[in-house]
């Protein structure tokens, strides 16, 4: 999919189709760094890190991510140059945090570079055949011990598979369930630490969402994760 068509209004696109969650793009943001941020509370970890957002868009991740990894250095890549040159826009006074395009294969970093490396919704958009080619050149440039972050859509909703049909930049994607995510990643040598289903509630049942840390093992969550470690 060819995304520079869509980097303008990709923001008004996005929060069309999904307005049937009563909640905007931003929110869905929000949700996963904070599901990040967590993770790094709970294992005492060093947030003074170098973290990748590969697939990164108009940078929509890196506008909240340093209230939470303020001393971290932040990049985000993508193929798409139009939505690089939004990105780059919208941070240009922000010193830590940088934005260049690739060639959707080859990650232009050096080995071992990254403590953290993001996928967030990103592998549906990927040819079958290429996302394990991917996958390892994110085990190539993450740290010993650095931690890989898969976000997915999961296909076992009814509404995750309506929203992303009627998505414009979503025509064509093939859907992965976590289990075949979880096996990808397996192969390439990456030990998991942590997988479960994510984002139960929409906003006119927000007063459940307090119970959503106990349904991880429930395959109705509109979306799931998956954190492994090199």
């Amino acid at each position: 999919m060819d995304f520079d068509k869509f980097s303008k209004d990709y923001n008004q696109i996005l929060d069309e189709n999904i307005k049937i969650s009563g909640e905007s793009s931003d929110y869905f943001v929000q949700y996963k760094i904070m599901v990040i941020n967590n993770f790094f509370k709970r294992k005492k970890l060093n947030k003074n890190i170098k973290f990748l957002d590969l697939g990164c868009g108009i940078g929509k991740i890196e506008q909240n991510l340093l209230s939470y990894f303020p001393k971290s250095e932040i990049y985000g890549i993508d193929p798409s140059k139009e939505s690089i040159k939004i990105a780059l826009d919208s941070m240009k006074e922000t010193k830590n945090i940088s934005f260049l395009t690739y060639d959707g294969e080859n990650i232009p970093f050096e080995n071992n570079y990254f403590d953290v490396v993001l996928l967030s919704c990103v592998l549906h958009h990927i040819d079958p055949i290429k996302r394990s080619s991917i996958l390892a050149e994110t085990y190539r440039i993450l740290k010993k011990g650095g931690y890989l972050f898969i976000f997915e859509h999961n296909p076992y909703n009814p509404l995750t598979r309506y929203v992303v049909r009627s998505c414009e930049f979503d025509i064509g994607v093939r859907l992965l369930n976590k289990k075949n995510c979880v096996h990808l990643v397996k192969k390439l040598g990456f030990l998991i630490i942590e997988s479960r289903y994510i984002v139960f509630f929409p906003l006119f049942l927000n007063f459940l969402r307090k119970f959503e840390h106990k349904l991880g093992f429930c395959p109705l969550g509109a979306q799931y994760f998956v954190v492994s470690k090199k």
